[in-house]
């Protein structure tokens, strides 16, 4: 009995120790990332280093490779983070768009990402990379795509019969309005986005009117 005792005190003290070193290493990782995307968004990927990041970190190099080893390993992780937050997003704007016209959704939507791209603009640094793991982008793409179409299936009327379609055309269209976010001074760019998002407005108009 005594043998079990100790064994058991031994288990909840490694585990009360064990607790708070996840939560350092939790919150150590976010200080991380958080010092990246104000580098990366700064900087820009290819001239960011891992150096730069350690130090906006206010963190030894040596720490920052702890957690991530590599340049694109970091890029990544801080990728499917932000990610995670749009689709996040995506979500409350679904919940929020119910009984609006489809083209009032597609403007929900853009409106959504316009402020979520002034809250975290890495991610249109992010979205540019050259290395993005392809399995990764592909599925990254099918979640935004359906979450879109939760957005517009929303709409009244309905638009069922398009659905597939015009989400397909929204998520095209926030693809550019990203790209064109890492480009300041490309203000041609700019305007042929918000000309798409015109079109696709009346596109929009046109499918409720079929249904």
């Amino acid at each position: 009995m005594e043998n079990m005792r100790t064994t058991s005190q031994k288990s909840s003290e490694e585990l009360k120790t064990r607790t708070p070193k996840r939560q350092r290493g939790h919150e150590r990782v976010i200080i991380l990332l958080d010092a990246a995307a104000r580098v990366f968004a700064r900087k820009g990927y290819d001239a960011a280093t891992m150096t730069e990041i350690a130090a906006e970190a206010h963190s030894s190099i040596g720490s920052l490779y702890q957690f991530f080893p590599t340049k694109p390993l970091l890029a990544e992780a801080l990728h499917i983070e932000r990610l995670e937050r749009l689709k996040a997003g995506l979500r409350e704007v679904a919940e929020s768009s119910a009984g609006l016209s489809a083209a009032d959704c597609g403007e929900a939507i853009f409106d959504a990402l316009g402020v979520f791209m002034e809250k975290y603009p890495e991610l249109s640094v992010l979205a540019g990379r050259r290395d993005i793991p392809k399995e990764r982008k592909a599925r990254s793409r099918v979640e935004l795509k359906e979450l879109i179409a939760d957005v517009l299936r929303q709409a009244e009327p309905s638009i069922s019969d398009d659905v597939v379609l015009m989400s397909g055309l929204v998520l095209e269209l926030l693809r550019i309005v990203v790209v064109v976010a890492a480009e300041p001074d490309a203000v041609e760019d700019r305007r042929v986005a918000g000309e798409l998002r015109l079109m696709l407005r009346k596109r929009l108009e046109e499918a409720a009117a079929k249904g």
